[in-house]
């Protein structure tokens, strides 16, 4: 399978997979603004449902018999997907703490952090192993020597901890990582105790002496609660 891996989409903090649908059912959701971005970076639809393995890593345990459903409908179908419930980090194998909503229907965030949970007495409390997403890029990406690897990062705050340790180990760099758009939780800035922003991110990822990784300027957070087709049709 990951001979044909000539593009690389990974998606950490994928929630209810709806991102990964974007990349490979497109027509349904019409209006997307991540599509164009995919059609420019992978090819076309038809193309990249040859070429192109999409990863991706979801904290929340409860998201994950859903997006198990997707992976084997959608690798029933010849498309390359794999989830992985970890929570993205920079370290390997690290127990930690994920806080989420109660009410499931609501649950588009979990992370680390509490601060968006506002029902603290009834909130969801989870014991998730960590991924090392650097390890990973380093050992399961690479390899594939792929074309371009686009990485969407929605982790709730972790992107404070996560984002300088890829800085740290030069994985930001164009050759390595060819995109990024990057969901910055301001909410979380001060708990995590970090300056980090667009602006001083571009700034740091020059210190690694490579051409840096192009950012996306823009969040496609549309169809939050998926389209009504299902997976397998």
């Amino acid at each position: 399978m990951r001979e044909e891996c000539r593009y690389v989409y990974l998606d950490l903090g994928s929630n209810k997979g709806v991102q990964i649908r974007k990349l490979f059912e497109p027509a349904l959701y019409p209006g997307a603004k991540i599509i164009p971005y995919f059609n420019e970076l992978f090819g076309n639809v038809e193309d990249r449902r040859k070429y192109t393995c999409a990863f991706g890593f979801e904290a929340n345990p409860r998201h994950f018999t859903r997006l198990k459903y997707i992976e084997n409908a959608y690798r029933r179908k010849g498309f390359r997907v794999t989830f992985y419930n970890n929570a993205v980090w920079n370290e390997q194998n690290k127990n930690v703490t994920i806080y989420s909503e109660t009410k499931f229907d609501l649950d588009w965030g979990a992370g680390v952090l509490d601060v968006a949970i506002k029902d603290k007495e009834a909130m969801a409390r989870y014991q998730v192993p960590t991924v090392d997403i650097v390890q990973f890029i380093n050992e399961e990406i690479k390899p594939l020597k792929p074309k371009a690897v686009f990485v969407k990062m929605d982790i709730e705050g972790s992107e404070y901890t996560v984002l300088p340790h890829m800085i740290e180990n030069k994985v930001l760099c164009k050759n390595i990582v060819t995109s990024i758009v990057v969901e910055m939780h301001k909410w979380a800035k001060n708990r995590m105790k970090s300056d980090l922003d667009i602006k001083t991110l571009r700034q740091r990822m020059m210190t690694q002496k490579c051409a840096p990784t192009d950012i996306v300027p823009f969040d496609d957070e549309t169809y939050k609660s998926d389209v009504k087709v299902d997976p397998a049709a």
